[in-house]
């Protein structure tokens, strides 16, 4: 019985032994396989150390100085000269208006019109009725109506300039464009160095087989003399040959010394200029540049045509001089006084003449044909340009016409003024004579005198007009670029709005970075600051002009104010980076471990717990403020030396997630 309880015992003791070793494997590995499914986050340690910050910002420039292109009334625009990013100089020409009169001038005219047509009606009635009895009214009126005559015939109105001066304007804007295309067009052509190249391999080579055939009928004309009188007077040829290669040399030598330098000088510009220019083929690329003539007028240009021209010429001169004399003293050399030897040295010289002119014919067949397919590839740029050229020649007519019915327009209105002046001359005349000691010339006299106060009071208030109103021509009064454009042709301006907007380059750029104020007492003025995301424009600099007050942060913030250098534009956003000077932090992480959201700057720190098996590690929030911060790492506060902040995790972490480490970190 009892050895029967002893073996319950030990069954009870090993069952319960078994089941608490599977009772930890599984706690075991149910803890194992939670461990793997966790974030794994690498830390970074907080310490304490030096930073020397740098503040980073980023704004837009602006120009120090803009000036607005405005208008108090309102006008049509009839063309607009100038776009968006164009330089303007003072003078220059931005748009062109329609009628210089305003609404409230032209009413006021037509009034003033009214009221001086019906005085001379009344002048003229009057003095009808009075002339019987009086010569002299008879004769100031009928002097009157040849003035009033004479007025009407050439009538011609301030808005008729106006408008033909617009017209003639808008002629030679259209002219000027047209010719900067042209411009454009002719570089194209010109720039082309393989072009050029090509023509002027045609213009040489047909040369060289214009002289090899010269030569052959010398050669040719040699062998008929020798037909005919059997001998050659060759030392005479010599003589003469000798004297003309001498002289020819010498004037190589006296250019050489008058134009060497220069020569030289354009030899180098051509080298450096032309890629495909070289030792052996440089002459071909001076000569197609003097061909171009692009630079025509500009002096060095003349400089380099002269001296090539001077120089080149010379040369072909000793060259063909040379070639000449060569020939002869060979001639005269292999002469003997058997004819058929003579004949046979001239024959073989014409072979080899006519040898040498069917290798240059080919070659210029080939030239001819590379400069047949370069005017092929050309042909779009030259129908351009005959294109161009035919609107310039008829728009160059224009202005011719224009420009004549603008002379006549302004002899008839000086015509028209001067009968104006005589008509008001006249009708004061007419209107004193009808004044007297007749009671009724004197009441007619009163009338006279209150039409024309109305008439002087009228005409006061167009002069009022007249003096506000502004030219059909919208010029530049400063010198910048064009930043915007607010109107267009066919369009009427707005009062008081501006029709353009002119940066003035020449007062400089700013930028405008906001700071806090900590921040804004580790710079001072005068530092210069790094442009970190600009690569269009050169030697960009950037220095600090002035620590002001942010006015959306009052009180809290600052604002760095730089004055910015270089090839940029208004309008462009650029990011900075300055220095601070540099100071030691207790808490220094790195800036891979700092977080931001809405509520402020924070961390995640990790701290362990404690568990039966073994320790846990949570991701706690912790909030900080940045003090200062390079390009690695931050300064903050918040945190204690010795803790571990989440520089990078598997997966996105939250305040409170249970995470755990990169190994072997």
């Amino acid at each position: 019985m009892e050895a029967q309880k002893s073996k319950k015992r030990e069954l009870i003791k090993t069952v319960a032994i078994v089941f608490l070793a599977v009772l930890l494997v599984l706690t075991f590995f149910s803890n194992t396989i939670m461990n793997r499914s966790l974030p794994e986050v690498a830390t970074g340690m907080v310490s304490s150390g030096t930073i020397n910050a740098k503040i980073r910002g980023s704004g837009t420039i602006s120009a120090n100085e803009k000036y607005e292109v405005i208008l108090n009334q309102t006008r049509e625009v009839r063309s607009v000269c100038v776009k968006v990013g164009d330089s303007v100089s003072q003078g220059d020409l931005l748009f062109v208006l329609g009628d210089v009169e305003s609404q409230e001038l032209r009413d006021a005219q037509d009034q003033l019109s009214t009221l001086k047509i019906n005085y001379q009606k009344q002048v003229l009635e009057l003095s009808k009725t009075y002339a019987q009895n009086d010569r002299s009214l008879q004769v100031i009126r009928e002097d009157l109506e040849k003035a009033i005559a004479r007025r009407d015939a050439n009538k011609v109105t301030d808005a008729d300039i106006s408008y033909k001066k617009g017209d003639l304007a808008t002629a030679k804007n259209e002219v000027t464009q047209l010719g900067l295309i042209l411009e454009e067009l002719n570089a194209a052509i010109a720039d082309n160095s393989d072009y050029q190249a090509a023509q002027t391999a045609v213009t040489e080579l047909k040369s060289k087989v214009s002289t090899l055939q010269t030569t052959i009928s010398d050669y040719q004309k040699q062998l008929s003399e020798l037909d005919t009188t059997g001998s050659i007077d060759m030392q005479r040829k010599l003589e003469d040959a000798r004297a003309a290669l001498a002289a020819a040399k010498s004037q190589l030598e006296s250019d050489k010394l008058a134009y060497g330098a220069t020569y030289e000088e354009f030899k180098q510009y051509v080298l450096t200029t032309y890629p495909n220019a070289n030792e052996s083929n440089f002459k071909q690329y001076m000569q197609a540049y003097i061909t171009a003539g692009s630079a025509e007028g500009n002096t060095t240009y003349t400089k380099y045509k002269t001296a090539f021209e001077a120089i080149s010429k010379s040369e072909t001169l000793v060259a063909d001089s040379q070639q000449t004399y060569d020939r002869l003293l060979e001639d005269a050399n292999n002469a003997t006084s058997d004819v058929n030897a003579q004949r046979a040295a001239i024959q073989a010289k014409i072979n080899s003449a006519s040898s040498e002119m069917m290798a240059a014919n080919q070659q210029l067949q080939a030239a001819n044909a590379t400069l047949t397919q370069l005017d092929s590839q050309m042909e779009g740029v030259k129908n351009q340009i005959k294109s161009y050229e035919a609107a310039k020649r008829q728009q160059d007519a224009l202005v011719t016409t224009l420009t004549e019915e603008l002379a006549t327009l302004e002899s008839m209105k000086t015509i028209y003024d001067e009968a104006v002046t005589t008509v008001e001359t006249k009708e004061r005349e007419l209107e004193d004579a009808l004044s007297g000691k007749d009671i009724d010339k004197q009441l007619n006299d009163l009338d006279l005198q209150s039409a024309r106060l109305q008439i002087e009071k009228q005409q006061q208030l167009v002069d009022k007009y007249q003096k506000e109103a502004v030219s059909t021509e919208i010029t530049a009064n400063v010198s910048g670029t064009v930043s915007a454009i607010n109107v267009s042709a066919g369009k009427e301006t707005t009062a008081g709005s501006p029709m353009a907007v002119i940066d003035v380059v020449d007062r400089g750029y700013t930028i405008k970075i906001p700071v806090t104020n900590e921040q804004a007492k580790q710079v001072k003025v005068g530092d210069t600051a790094d442009v970190t995301n600009y690569y269009w424009g050169s030697d960009i600099q950037a220095t600090l002009e002035t620590i002001a007050s942010d006015p959306d942060k009052p009180g809290q913030g600052k604002l760095l104010v730089f004055r910015i250098t270089g090839e940029i534009d208004a309008g462009t956003n650029i990011s900075l980076s300055i220095g601070q000077r540099s100071a030691n932090y207790d808490s220094i992480i790195p800036k891979s471990a700092l977080r931001e959201d809405t509520n402020g700057h924070f961390v995640l720190v990790v701290t362990a717990k404690s568990s039966p098996l073994g320790n846990r590690y949570v991701a706690t929030r912790v909030d900080v403020q940045v003090l200062a911060e390079d390009d690695t790492s931050a300064a903050v506060t918040g945190l204690a030396q010795g803790d571990y902040v989440i520089t990078t995790s598997s997966k996105p972490l939250d305040a409170g997630t249970l995470v755990r480490l990169v190994e072997n970190q």
